[in-house]
């Protein structure tokens, strides 16, 4: 916008008519589209500043009526920490059967003909590791126990080749279809422990609450200000365009009056300097033209 009012300027300065015609039009074309973009960046600005307004007052206080309180119902936390210590009891269970199978099944040397027996032999596999203690707070796992995450490679070792009637056939403590059942056990074990608190957190609100603090401390303060500048970059733009505008208008108008001016002289010289020449030509003597005296009253 800046180079076509000063090549408007320009062309305005050299008399060129036609060409500032065309560009006052697509001056004031531009001029609309500015005031237009100006009112829709304005818009934006307004509703970006209402939404970072509306997800600050929800971070503030999520139970509160607010705008977004319809939109986002949250659980209280009551109720997710009770939620919470029931996954952790469904945990520490299938860990409990898991071993109590170990200790009672895999991890003995049965006689034949016991009920137990299905001919286990071999060193001793690692019981599942407890991931809570007493008080279902989290506790590290022991020397001889095995993780949710590699029990399933260390358990692996321990199987037997087993016959049709599901005995060890070789050394092993596990047969294939105990060990595919006690890898299930574990991976449902798992998934709870590692993604009901991920839940919990989108049950109150919890995930989304650390987004909007995210996005009210580190994106709506740059952006309400860079809208803001583009919205007086183009009004300024709009302003600094019909300033312009304006005086291409009073440049475009100005010669076009003194050459109109210049026009119409032109004809009333001529015939005068043409009847004063037509006088002298015949010999026509011009008199002058008698002057009347004032009468005096005595």
């Amino acid at each position: 916008m800046l180079l076509l009012a000063l090549l408007g300027l320009a062309l305005s300065l050299l008399g060129h008519q036609h060409a500032i015609y065309i560009f006052i039009f697509s001056g004031w074309l531009l001029v609309a589209v500015a005031f237009i973009l100006c009112g829709v960046f304005m818009i934006c600005n307004h509703a970006i500043s209402d939404t970072c307004t509306a997800m600050q007052e929800w971070v503030d206080n999520p139970q509160a009526e607010t705008a977004l309180s319809d939109i986002l119902p949250c659980a209280d936390e009551r109720a997710t920490n009770q939620t919470l210590t029931e996954s952790k009891k469904v945990v520490a269970g299938i860990v409990n059967v898991v071993n109590q199978f170990i200790y009672t099944y895999a991890d003995t040397n049965r006689h034949p003909g016991n009920m137990f027996y299905y001919n286990q032999s071999g060193p001793m596999m690692p019981p599942l590791c407890y991931p809570f203690d007493d008080q279902l707070q989290d506790r590290e796992c022991g020397p001889r126990e095995v993780s949710m995450i590699n029990a399933s490679v260390v358990w692996e070792r321990y199987i037997c080749n087993a016959s049709d009637d599901q005995l060890c056939t070789s050394v092993g403590r596990l047969t294939p279809i105990m060990y595919d059942k006690l890898v299930a056990a574990v991976n449902v074990s798992y998934a709870i422990k590692h993604y009901t608190p991920l839940m919990l957190s989108l049950q109150n609100c919890n995930f989304v609450r650390d987004a909007f603090i995210q996005i009210t401390s580190n994106y709506c303060p740059p952006l309400e200000r860079y809208l803001r500048m583009v919205d007086v970059g183009l009004g300024l733009i709009s302003v600094g365009v019909m300033l312009c505008l304006i005086l291409w208008i009073l440049e475009a108008n100005r010669p076009q009056g003194e050459e109109v001016f210049v026009k119409i002289s032109l004809p009333v010289i001529g015939c005068t300097t043409g009847q004063e020449s037509g006088h002298r030509k015949h010999g026509d003597v011009d008199t002058p033209s008698p002057v009347i005296s004032p009468m005096r009253t005595v």
